[in-house]
This record gives C-alpha cells, sequence and structure tokens, in this order.
C-alpha cells in the first residue's frame, strides 16, 4: 500500500513498464474524482485557528463542481504525507471509531443526563456549604475476584476557611467485609511561606489480603490490620522543582487468613523468596508474615506538575524521583527509589473540550459520520486536533539491607497502578521493574473522553538484569472517562493482557 493507492508489479519489459505507467495514470485520475466529490452531508469549513482556543467556524456551501486548483490541492496534500496517512489511518478509523461505537450504550444516558441537566443536579445533591465547596458522594469500583469495593469520597476545599487547604477522606468497602480508610490534608503556602505541607492517616483492616509471590507469581492470602501515619514538606529549589522530605510511621500486624481461605491447597508458600540462610520457612516469618512490627520511612524527593489541570489534563507534565529508607523492626530494614514521569501532548490550536452547542450538533453515532470520516482531506485534522496523547515511564528498585529481609510488601511491583491495567492489584512482584504507556484521547461527550492504550512493563532482580524474554507483559485496551473541570467521576475500561484475557474496570481512581 502506497500514498492509499493500489500497486501492481509486471515483468521487467517494454509492455510491462507500459501497463505500469498506464495503471498509476489511471489510479491518478481515480484519485482526482474521489477527491473531487465531497463525502455525502460533508461542509467545506474556514476555520480559523488561534493560539489558545478555537474560533468560531463558518460554514460555506458546497460547489457541485470544484474548480481544479481545489482538487490539485487536496491530491498534493494527501500524497505529500503518504506515512503519515499509512500510519494513522489505522488508529482513527479503526480503533478510535471502534472504541466510540463499542462505547455507544454508555453515551444515550449520559447524553440525556446532561441535556436534562442530570448530572449538575445529581452533583449538587452532595455538595453542602455556604460556597458548595464541601462534597460527599459514593464511589463503586468492579474488578476481579475480592478486588471490587463500594465506598464514599469526602472532600473540602477549604476546611479552614482558607482557600490553600484541601481535605480528602476515603472510605472503600470490599465485597468480603475487608474495609481500607484514608484521609488527608494539603496545605499551599504554610503561612505564607514558600513551603507545601501534607498530613495523612490511613486504615487497613483485611482478613483476606492478597500476595503475589515473586518469581512463581502465585497468590498468597493472609490477614492484616494496619495503621499509617504521614507527614510530607516541600520547598521550591529550581524554577518549578520542588524538593520534598517526609517521615511515615506504619504498624504492620500480620495474620493468617480465614480457615475458608488459609486451608485451601493452592495457599502455600513456594517462592525463594521466602529461602533464608538458614532454609526455606513455610511460616513466611522471614519476610514479615505473622508478625507484628513497625516500619519508620523517611522520604527525600524531587517532584514537578506542571499539569494545566488535574481531572482534564492536556498539557504539561509530572515528574516524580523519590529515596526511602525504611527503619523495619525485627530485622526487616530496607531502602528503596522510585521514579515516574508523566507528559501530555495536546494536538491542535483548537480547543479540546466539547461545548453543549457541539454535542448536541455531533447527535449520536451512526455509521454515516464513520464513513463521511473517511474523507482523506480530513484525515490530518482528525488526527492532530482536539486530541491528547499520555505518555508515562515508571521505574523502581528496592534493595536489602545486610542482615535483613525486607518485608512482603519491600519488593517493586507491576499492575493496575504501575499502571498495566488488564493486571488488577500489584500483579507482578520483584526487586526491579520498569513500564511504559501511551495513551490515546479524544473527546466523544462534554464530559466523556474515548480512551485507546498500550501498556508494558517488565521485571527482575535488578535494573540491570531485568528479564525482557520471560517477563515482559503488555496491557492494552480501550475505555472512556467521564470527568467534570472539578472533579473526575468515573473510568470504564477494557483491558486486554498481549493477545488473551480481558479485564473490565469500572472505578472512580483514574491511573494519570
Amino acid at each position: 500500500m502506497r500514498s492509499g493507492l493500489r500497486t501492481c508489479t509486471f515483468a521487467d519489459s517494454p509492455t510491462g513498464r507500459t501497463h505500469v505507467k498506464s495503471h498509476r495514470l489511471l489510479s491518478l485520475l481515480t484519485l482526482m474524482v474521489v477527491a473531487a466529490l465531497p463525502a455525502p452531508g460533508a461542509d467545506v469549513t474556514d476555520t480559523k485557528r488561534g493560539h489558545e482556543s478555537r474560533k468560531s467556524t463558518e460554514t460555506k456551501p458546497v460547489d457541485s463542481e470544484p474548480d481544479s486548483l481545489s482538487v490539485i490541492v487536496r491530491i498534493v496534500d494527501f500524497v505529500a504525507h503518504p506515512t503519515l496517512q499509512v500510519v494513522t489511518w489505522p488508529l482513527q478509523h479503526v480503533v478510535a471509531p471502534g472504541v466510540e461505537f463499542l462505547t455507544y450504550p454508555t453515551q444515550p444516558p449520559i447524553r440525556y443526563f446532561l441535556q436534562e441537566n442530570v448530572i449538575d443536579r445529581a452533583t449538587g445533591l452532595f455538595q453542602f456549604g455556604p460556597s458548595q465547596d464541601f462534597s460527599i458522594y459514593p464511589t463503586v469500583s468492579l474488578a476481579s475476584g475480592t478486588a471490587s469495593r463500594t465506598g464514599a469520597t469526602l472532600r473540602h476545599q477549604s476546611p479552614f476557611g482558607r482557600e490553600n487547604e484541601r481535605l480528602a477522606a476515603y472510605f472503600q468497602y470490599y465485597v468480603n467485609g475487608d474495609y481500607r480508610i484514608r484521609a488527608y490534608l494539603a496545605s499551599r503556602g504554610l503561612g505564607g511561606t514558600p513551603f507545601n505541607g501534607k498530613v495523612g492517616f490511613a486504615l487497613n483492616r483485611l482478613e483476606s489480603g492478597r500476595f503475589f509471590q515473586p518469581e512463581v507469581n502465585l497468590p498468597f492470602y493472609h490477614a492484616l490490620n494496619s495503621e499509617s501515619y504521614e507527614t510530607q514538606l516541600d520547598y521550591p529549589v529550581y524554577e518549578e522543582f520542588r524538593l520534598r522530605v517526609g517521615f511515615d510511621v506504619l504498624n504492620n500486624r500480620y495474620g493468617e487468613a480465614p480457615p475458608v481461605v488459609a486451608d485451601q491447597p493452592s495457599n502455600t508458600l513456594t517462592s525463594g523468596f521466602f529461602q533464608s540462610d538458614t532454609g526455606f520457612d513455610p511460616t513466611g516469618a522471614y519476610r514479615g508474615l505473622n508478625q507484628s512490627f513497625l516500619d519508620r520511612m523517611w522520604q527525600v524527593a524531587l517532584v514537578r506538575d506542571t499539569r494545566s489541570n488535574e481531572n482534564i489534563p492536556l498539557d504539561g507534565s509530572r515528574f516524580e524521583l523519590g529515596w526511602n529508607y525504611h527503619d523495619v523492626q525485627l530485622d526487616h530494614s530496607f531502602y528503596e527509589w522510585k521514579g515516574r514521569y508523566t507528559t501530555y501532548f495536546k494536538l491542535g490550536a483548537e480547543r479540546y473540550e466539547i461545548t453543549a452547542r457541539e454535542e448536541k450538533q455531533l447527535g449520536g453515532t451512526a455509521i454515516d459520520r464513520f464513513v463521511r470520516r473517511l474523507e482523506y482531506q480530513r484525515l490530518r485534522q482528525s488526527i492532530f486536533s482536539r486530541k491528547v496523547v499520555v505518555f508515562q515511564v515508571f521505574g523502581g528498585q528496592s534493595y536489602e539491607l545486610p542482615g535483613n529481609s525486607m518485608p512482603v510488601y519491600g519488593p517493586q511491583s507491576l499492575g493496575n497502578g504501575t499502571p498495566l491495567r488488564a493486571y488488577a492489584g500489584s500483579r507482578y512482584r520483584n526487586y526491579a521493574v520498569t513500564a511504559t504507556s501511551m495513551e490515546y484521547r479524544f473527546p466523544i461527550l462534554r464530559i466523556m473522553d474515548g480512551t485507546v492504550f498500550n501498556e508494558y512493563g517488565v521485571f527482575g532482580s535488578s535494573m540491570g538484569e531485568l528479564d525482557f524474554k520471560n517477563n515482559l507483559r503488555n496491557s492494552w485496551g480501550f475505555g472512556v472517562r467521564v470527568r467534570q473541570p472539578d472533579m473526575f467521576l468515573f473510568r470504564l475500561e477494557a483491558a486486554f493482557h498481549g493477545l488473551s484475557g480481558i479485564v473490565f474496570n469500572a472505578t472512580a481512581d483514574t491511573p494519570f
């Protein structure tokens, strides 16, 4: 396939060369005729682009017989970018329309909610206070096994009457009766200084917590009751970079899972991770299982956040590189480093968000809209306008201290939070992991974005010994994000493991 035209190969002879020339001439004439005919119902618009926003579009009538100059310009515009057309054609005309078509059942109810102002009114039901700055709303997350949960989220934009402070609290109740609670208070410009601060508290009550063993990747279920107390303080050091220091205290109490789970033959420790100098420990105490201990963590990190909006980031980036030292009782001390970089690229100068008027004009998802998009003159504008491409790179490594054995949560992990969205939770664990992700976002409705993503992750005993042959994992899929400028509502995604398996995510959490 070259420049959208089919080419044929003939014998190297005068007659063959004549056929080639005739065929190319015929193809070119065919392309001219196709380019000259507008798609059914298509309009020719004169769009003026600004640096930050999309200006009004004036619609002109379509001539029944376009002049030759217009035809030549359209042919040159197409032929000048043959590689672009070939590379991006599947994304725009197969993947993106496919996502929009597959997610069509979610669009009519959301469109109805928008037309009837249901979402704004429903959001208002959960907002309180004179300035509507206090909100509490339910959350639901559907996942495999016992990872499904429901709960509630509380947010206050000015808990003490100061707009530079934020309070958030989360309660999560799992289908098996386990629950988690987390709350934190963040403040910008402490006391009129350049310092930012944060304090937090978390509580876990898990009777059947799941831990995937390194190397063998088999689950082991245990009980865990824990509380954590965290403090952070950051200060600007260079341009938009800030130096962050923190101190956390984690109180862990591990125990056995309920008999219905613990007595299963498959609930057995088999990984070499539990092999000590004195032999294999079937109780797991070598790694902190069936023990109670304190973990005092010291943190130093360099952070930078230039995103335009937390809920609808169109450009900018987010960077964090940190070193953590865990001073753990019972000889479980270790240290680690983690790094994450996410960058956002807005394609085109047009406004990303769809207005209420545009939403009404779009109507619904229909086959004729997909057919009209196949017109070649729309390809570059469709690919490089009103879209956002997101790249993320993540890496981390943990290190044993001499005479110590890090606890079960010490190794790095790959999973939904890395993200590798086709694997729930902390699916793959080892001393070192790295992952990369790319996501293509495009607006469908005023508060809904379509997404297409592809992710890869690999793990190993160290960064220098990552096993790409046996430990490389892929996650790809599509979905929708429903959000407002000041609140992320939920996401629905279908994620696949390479070429097999599927995981459905319905959650109020956002991976990035």
